[in-house]
């Protein structure tokens, strides 16, 4: 590797030092953590493996942590409200949140040819992968407090307002308490070749057009409508 990229992926990782509050000891485990197999396509000199195993390892350390975290918290929650906090708390919304944090794309390595949902999905994966490398270089106890530490910060709020359950369960749910009706979700349009389809969908109180919604598919564009819904009524 010439010198000057050596220096330069050395600035990178003491700044990420400084973000994860994580003082990094075997550094090849993080340039692995941050090398995406799309970068590997164009660069196959690049001297780190890409990140899968990491990300692997990693999802499984949060999804324990977690899991441990609420069960002893939550000593009156069943596991079917648990598991829809965890999800709440771990999913990929979530996962670009923490990756924005720590400013993680200024620090990866991936391909040029990713469009914004592939980029995304490199950043929510290499935020598990950095979980795997915080985790074998440390210990359990240094990456239990680094995700109690960052992966909590809305928890109180989710549980407080039930945010764990999908906009369409909580629409439903506090329509049907306060008035007594439903909401009908209308398809008002549908765009795009078979692989790329754009949903466009509505939702209506009695005849009342609420909200409307988009999204890559039927399910995803009713849940983005029952959202704004949610917000517009102020629920």
């Amino acid at each position: 590797m010439p010198q000057k990229k050596s220096r330069a992926i050395l600035k990178e990782l003491r700044e990420l030092e400084e973000k994860i509050k994580i003082k990094i000891k075997n550094k090849n485990l993080y340039y692995e953590a941050l090398t995406h197999k799309s970068y590997l396509y164009f660069h196959p000199e690049h001297p780190y493996n890409h990140n899968e195993r990491l990300e692997f390892l990693g999802d499984a350390i949060i999804e324990f942590i977690v899991s441990w975290y609420l069960f002893r918290k939550f000593v009156n929650l069943q596991e079917g409200e648990l598991t829809l906090i965890r999800a709440s708390l771990v999913n990929r919304e979530q996962l670009l949140k923490l990756s924005e944090k720590f400013e993680l794309e200024k620090f990866m390595f991936y391909g040029d040819n990713l469009d914004e949902r592939g980029l995304k999905t490199v950043l929510s994966n290499g935020i598990e992968a950095l979980v795997g490398a915080i985790f074998l270089d440390n210990d359990l106890d240094t990456v239990k407090k680094f995700i109690e530490d960052n992966f909590f910060e809305d928890l109180e709020e989710i549980v407080k307002k039930k945010l764990y359950k999908d906009p369409k369960s909580r629409l439903q749910e506090i329509l049907q308490e306060k008035y007594k009706i439903l909401p009908k979700y209308v398809v008002l349009k549908e765009e795009g070749p078979a692989h790329n389809k754009k949903f466009t969908v509505g939702v209506y109180l009695e005849d009342k057009l609420i909200s409307v919604g988009e999204g890559g598919s039927k399910q995803e564009a009713e849940l983005s409508a029952a959202n704004k819904a949610l917000k517009k009524l102020k629920f």
